[in-house]
């Protein structure tokens, strides 16, 4: 190990073996095996190694001079270097630690008018800390390094994103510009001649190959393989693909499994073809129609890609393998545009990467950009004004209820047709402007989303077709783990929706990261220039800008969506596989999206800059406005969480409200929804519920008792009635048998029998029904019987005169 100003010299290592020899007992269960010199020597190495590999990275004048590949290939060492230096940093701590605990045992040296210590414990101290230095010294150079290398990764970053940003924002020539096709026509000899050229340099190569027979017979034999996955192959896999799956049911899962295996066919047959024909011809290749071969390899590549994953999700001609919802009409009318956009794609870069082969004139490859930048927006404008139009069509000849029963889908819909638009507008603009940079950017960005989001859809629905289905307590694999673990029926059935919601999150994860992929965190300068602006309003510490507004916001969006997607993964997919009732699975998917909206503003605050304590100030600020402005709101959102945590009344429950009574829809922010038996809807503030008497009839599920009341003849045998009603009670599939039904000669007035009946249903819902159902059934029985039932005797009052009443004593009879 040679350092700077540090010779290894054989005294040290003499010394160093001694300092082993001195500390093995404390460290030999610490450190790996092997002479402690070797180890510090082979550490020291790495570190030196790493430094000269951050030195050849280059200093930040050397880097902006660099071309984007050229950083990226730097840019790229930086984690090995990392990992390198972390493990010399592994190794050499505990080396250092024991070396400090040695020291403390051996205690400082005496002092001066002590008693000298020993000459072996100096000589053991000395050595100690001679190599305490030399370890100290390699561990301080490493993390000095670690901080270099994360430095120099951030300033390529950097370079990166201004080289892309200069790209971006730099004009070039309009398409309409006149001077543009002049200069064309002026470059296209020389281009021509390029084109001549090469030409004839492929035929010189190919003409000499062909000599040798055996070169032709491969030719042959290569090319037939590819016609034959081109052609027999890949009708025969799809074939295939549809016989396996059509079994008794067309289900979900076979489904989505056929539309995976339709993208994998047809994207891997042309690719296998065409890299059979390119290891062919390779040796009879020049380099320009190698590079143009495999340019030729990756566009057809990404267009059969593109093409398939439209073909399955369309699945014209075949609806019920369909995924997506959509209509036939749609589709015939969609049909054609998969294919139309994934050549308008694959021609742009085509053209793209046959001019930089050529190296074509610059007007010439500003002109091909050009066109192939406006037939990607025809194709995919066309295609969204197609889905645009089909749409409204739907939506009016089905009517405003099909339109509000879809309102979730209509604001995704118009929020992505949106965000697609202004991407085409901005690239048209763009064209027509000169910002050529900036029209391929919005173009391919917008191409790529589409790919990308429809790769996951496909994804998402097999996911969620694949878990559940492998965790079916019917299925071979439900019953090995119920039996092999003890799962119950509900147990492996949130299994299987909790393991497809991970991987829902993961798919959403990687589908995110994968579509800033071809430029990485590049599409920040498109919104930084957008949003920046010179208005900055000051208020304390805090500097809040346009951008910073419009990011809050957007982040804040961002956190709604996701807050309902996960309360809709949850109240559609996971809680109803809990043994959960309706109104705590109401309840918990309520919290959620208290909790996701609370985190939402918290997250757009601190994207404004503003800390907890300064939202805590803003809000101690803002108390006396809502203590005296708000106080019902807040009242009735506090109320509202009461609700939610004691659960005195739950979504479901049937409640009565002085004279009205309902049952309870939802329990949001601020009032409770109640449904009437009209299907009127009430509206009840939260705090009502809170603060004032409420019937809960239907709390905790409790059995309902119902009461009938006969009133019969004073000479029927009160038995018989008894035996004819509670048979009939105990006769019902819904009367309870415990507590039992049970009758009582409750009076004898007027001349008549008076009883009362009780009896016990599960619901208080089913109470009402139940006694219309028993009283008839034992008024016929009763009129078989001869019993008639008494009726009201009515009471009349005569008026009379008021006169004395005298005794008829001593008169006559």
């Amino acid at each position: 190990m040679k350092r700077p100003g540090r010779p290894w010299r054989l005294r040290d290592a003499a010394l160093a073996c001694l300092v082993w020899l001195a500390i093995a007992p404390a460290a030999i269960a610490q450190t790996p095996p092997g002479p402690m010199p070797d180890i510090i020597a082979s550490q020291a190495a790495i570190v030196d190694q790493a430094q000269l590999d951050l030195k050849a990275i280059g200093p930040s004048d050397r880097r902006r001079a660099m071309n984007d590949a050229d950083l990226k290939s730097r840019l790229d060492t930086i984690p090995a270097i990392e990992a390198r230096l972390s493990g010399a940093l592994d190794t050499l701590t505990p080396y250092l630690t024991n070396v400090d605990a040695r020291l403390a045992q051996l205690g400082p040296p005496p002092a001066a008018g002590q008693p000298p210590e020993a000459p072996e414990t100096t000589a053991a101290r000395r050595g100690l800390q001679h190599f305490r230095e030399m370890v100290d010294t390699e561990i301080k150079q490493a993390r000095l390094l670690t901080v270099e290398a994360q430095q120099t990764a951030k300033a390529l970053a950097d370079q990166l994103r201004r080289n892309f940003s200069a790209r971006l924002w730099a004009q070039s020539r309009s398409v309409v510009d006149p001077t543009l096709w002049r200069d064309i026509a002026a470059a296209l000899p020389v281009d021509a001649a390029h084109v001549t050229t090469a030409a004839k340099e492929q035929a010189r190569m190919i003409a000499a190959a062909v000599a040798a027979p055996s070169q032709v017979a491969y030719w042959a034999g290569a090319g037939l393989v590819a016609l034959l996955l081109l052609g027999p192959a890949r009708i025969f896999l799809m074939r295939l693909g549809f016989r396996r799956a059509a079994g008794k049911s067309n289900t979900r899962l076979r489904r989505s499994a056929v539309a995976l295996w339709r993208v994998a066919v047809a994207t891997a047959t042309p690719l296998a073809a065409l890299i059979i024909v390119r290891g062919a011809l390779t040796d009879a290749l020049t380099p320009a129609s190698q590079e143009f071969a495999d340019l030729v390899i990756r566009v057809v590549a990404f267009a059969a890609l593109l093409q398939a994953m439209g073909a399955a999700l369309l699945s014209a001609g075949r609806p019920q393998w369909r995924l997506a919802p959509i209509s036939e009409g749609v589709v015939a009318r969609l049909a054609a545009f998969p294919a139309l956009i994934a050549a308008a794609a694959g021609l742009a870069t085509l053209a793209a990467g046959v001019n930089s082969i050529l190296a074509s004139s610059l007007a010439t490859s500003v002109a091909g950009d050009c066109l192939t930048v406006l037939g990607e927006i025809a194709a995919v404008g066309g295609a969204l004004a197609m889905v645009g139009r089909a749409r409204h069509e739907h939506l009016v000849s089905n009517g405003d209820a099909e339109a509000a029963g879809t309102a979730g889908g209509r604001i995704a819909w118009v929020a992505a047709a949106l965000a697609a638009w202004l991407a085409l507008g901005g690239a048209l603009i763009s064209v027509l402007t000169g910002y050529l940079a900036l029209a391929i950017f919005l173009m391919h960005e917008t191409i790529w989303i589409g790919a990308v989001l429809a790769a996951v859809y496909l994804l998402l629905h097999f996911v969620d077709d694949v878990f559940p289905a492998l965790f079916a307590p019917d299925g071979p694999a439900g019953r090995a783990i119920k039996t092999g673990v003890g799962f119950s029926d509900s147990a492996l059935e949130q299994l299987g929706v909790l393991l497809s919601g991970a991987f829902r999150l993961a798919l959403l994860l990687v589908g995110w990261t994968i579509i800033l992929a071809p430029f990485g965190a590049s599409a920040d300068d498109i919104v930084g220039r957008f949003t920046t602006t010179s208005w900055v309003l000051q208020i304390g510490q805090v500097s809040i800008s346009a951008g910073s507004v419009l990011g809050a916001l957007g982040l804040f969006l961002i956190g709604l969506f996701l807050t309902r997607a996960v309360r809709g993964w949850l109240e559609t997919r996971y809680l109803p596989k809990t043994q959960m009732d309706l109104g705590v699975r109401t309840s918990v998917a309520v919290a959620v999206n208290y909790a996701g909206v609370i985190f939402a503003i918290l997250f757009a605050f601190a994207y404004l800059g503003l800390s907890f304590s300064q939202i805590a100030l803003l809000a101690s600020a803002l108390s006396v406005g809502i203590g005296f402005g708000l106080q019902a709101i807040i009242g009735n959102f506090v109320s509202g969480l009461i609700l939610l945590a004691e659960r005195p009344i739950k979504v479901g429950d049937w409640i009565a409200i002085g004279d009205l009574e309902g049952d309870v829809k939802a329990i949001n922010i601020r009032a409770t929804e109640i449904e009437m038996m009209d299907k009127s809807k009430l509206i009840v503030p939260n705090s009502d519920l809170v603060s004032k008497t409420v019937r809960n009839v239907t709390h905790g599920a409790a059995a309902a008792r119902l009461r009938i009341g006969l009133k019969t003849d004073a000479s029927v045998d009160p038995n018989a009635v008894r035996e004819i009603v509670l048979g009939r009670m105990r006769a019902h599939p819904e009367v309870l048998a415990q507590p039992a039904a049970s009758m009582f000669l409750s009076d004898i007035r007027d001349g008549a029998l008076e009883f009362t009946a009780f009896a016990f249903v599960a619901s208080a819902r089913s109470a009402y029904r139940v006694k219309s159902e028993l009283l008839f059934q034992i008024v016929p029985d009763l009129q078989a019987k001869g019993i008639a039932l008494a009726s009201s005797t009515p009471v009349v009052n005569i008026g009379l005169h008021d006169r004395l009443i005298e005794p008829d004593v001593g008169k006559p009879d």
